[in-house]
This record gives C-alpha cells, sequence and structure tokens, in this order.
C-alpha cells in the first residue's frame, strides 16, 4: 500500500505541473503567441536555427561556389635576394617561414562572408610569416616584422556586377593604386590573377606600382591556384600572440565592413566571438560569424 500511495502522490504531482505549464502556455500564447513558439522551439534540442557562420558558408550551396568562384592566383615576386618565397599557409601548421617556401607550405586562405542588402563580400585572407617593407641593405630600415596578414576583398552585386580590391601595405588597391586615398574598385573575373610583391607581400592587380618608391618587380617566382580554405573566423580561436604592430583580419575595419579604405582596426576592437576550428581539409574549412 505505501509503494501505491506513493506513486499516486507522485502521478497527481506530475498532473499538477502539466496543468500549470497548459495554463501558462495559454496565458503567454494570448499575449504574444508567435514570438513565445518562436522562443519555445529554440529552447528544443535540435530545434535551433542554424548558425550562418563563414564554416556554413563554405558548405552553403549557394556561398560555398561562389567563394571558390573568386579564389585568387597568385603570382610571387622573385625575391632579388632569395630572401622570400613564402606562399601564404595556416598559422595552425606552422608560424616559420622555411615551411611557407614555395614548393614547401601547403597554401591556405582563410575565407570570410559578409552579407549587405543588394550586395555580397568575399574576403580573403593570407598569412605569412614575416614581412619587411623594403630591401635597403640596412637592417634598421627594412621595416621587418613577424607576422603578415594580407588580403583581397570581392564585392558581388546581385545584379551580377564582381569588383575587388587587394590590400597593399597599409591602404587598398583597386582600379587606382593603394596609395590614393578611396582606390576604388577593379573589375574581375573569376580566378582573378593578383600580384604579390616579395618581401612586404603587398597586392595589386599588375607587377607596377604594388611597392614602395623605386621597388619595381623583379621578375615571377611562381603562381600558386590551389589553397585550402580555412574559415576566417576560426582564426581567432588560435589565440596566438601575434607582433604588436600587426592588425589580424579579424580586428581590421574591413572585416566587418568591407568598403572601409584602410587594413587598420576597427573602432572596436573586441574581434569576434571566438569559433572552434573544424579538421583541416581541403577547400571545406570555414568561421563563425553570422552574417548582417
Amino acid at each position: 500500500m505505501g509503494r501505491r500511495a506513493q506513486a499516486t502522490i507522485e502521478l497527481l504531482a506530475l498532473l499538477g505541473v502539466a496543468v500549470g505549464l497548459a495554463g501558462f502556455v495559454v496565458i503567454a500564447a494570448g499575449a504574444d503567441g508567435a514570438s513565445f513558439a518562436s522562443r519555445l522551439a529554440e529552447a528544443i534540442p535540435g530545434h535551433q536555427a542554424v548558425r550562418q557562420d563563414d564554416r556554413w558558408a563554405l558548405r552553403s550551396p549557394t556561398y560555398g561556389p561562389l567563394v571558390r568562384r573568386y579564389v585568387p592566383v597568385l603570382v610571387l615576386e622573385r625575391d632579388r635576394w632569395g630572401e622570400d618565397r613564402a606562399v601564404p599557409i595556416d598559422p595552425a601548421v606552422c608560424r616559420r617561414p622555411w615551411c611557407a617556401a614555395l614548393g614547401t607550405g601547403r597554401p591556405a586562405i582563410f575565407t570570410h562572408v559578409v552579407r549587405r542588402p543588394g550586395v555580397t563580400f568575399l574576403e580573403y585572407w593570407f598569412y605569412y610569416p614575416d614581412s619587411q617593407t623594403t630591401h635597403i641593405p640596412v637592417a634598421e630600415l627594412k621595416g621587418f616584422h613577424h607576422d603578415d596578414w594580407e588580403g583581397m576583398i570581392v564585392r558581388v552585386g546581385d545584379a551580377g556586377d564582381v569588383t575587388a580590391r587587394v590590400t597593399a601595405h597599409s591602404g587598398l588597391t583597386g582600379a587606382s593604386a593603394w596609395w590614393s586615398a578611396d582606390p576604388g574598385w577593379q573589375v574581375i573575373g573569376p580566378h582573378p590573377v593578383v600580384y604579390r610583391a616579395s618581401g612586404s607581400h603587398a597586392n595589386g592587380f599588375g607587377p607596377t606600382g604594388i611597392d614602395v618608391f623605386l621597388d619595381l618587380w623583379n621578375g615571377e617566382l611562381g603562381r600558386v591556384a590551389a589553397f585550402d580554405l580555412i574559415a576566417g573566423d576560426t582564426a581567432s580561436s588560435l589565440r596566438f600572440r601575434y607582433d604588436p604592430g600587426v592588425v589580424p583580419p579579424w580586428r581590421k575595419a574591413l572585416w566587418s565592413n568591407p568598403e572601409a579604405t584602410s587594413t587598420g582596426g576597427a573602432p572596436s576592437r573586441s574581434g569576434p566571438a571566438p569559433a572552434r576550428r573544424a579538421g583541416h581539409q581541403t577547400g571545406t574549412n570555414a568561421s563563425v560569424r553570422r552574417f548582417d
């Protein structure tokens, strides 16, 4: 009899909770049924909305092919002293110059997608283990520093127009050179050819005018067209310490405002929430930032 009584009490308690919950649902639904139902659905495991981040973008049947369509062909300048043979690499794999050398390093690009009304921005970011601004044979004048982030921003209009800009030093090159106050946007097609200066890793759509004064193009070292694509916003989760003078992509104004004309930091340096890195797979890795 004791067990039956206990079971009866537990059953009554459950019924009471169920009745109370039902009454709460009725009252809440009367006040704001649609929003309440939405919040309730979001709270149920397996019913959460898909997180539209860079990882999702690379796997998306809409954005994934678009990102891959405009991956650049990178033309590397031959370093006249043989000091720089670097290709963009994943810093999670290695941050030493020797493992970024052409033919040794596994080329990688960090991708980031930003959606705005009427336009989609595709950001491609290249990491190099080090950089030097000039080839002047005086250490103090070379502008050397560890870590270097350069990139390309592609602007895809809903009407089908496609233009781009690339980073060079502290500015960008588009229809005009990097020293212009507003370089504009260069019309491009799929897999645009981007010229990368030795040493500084500054970029341009041609072999001239991409580096500092009197530092002329020294010929082609090689071309890179195949890259591992990695979600851009996963890079911040590595929590590496970069050179104090270097602004990583997720802290640049360009990260959330692709129309910016500087490669400097954004007003708010909080950056995106850290994202867990996915497994390293060619052309499928991506990152975590909800499209605005």
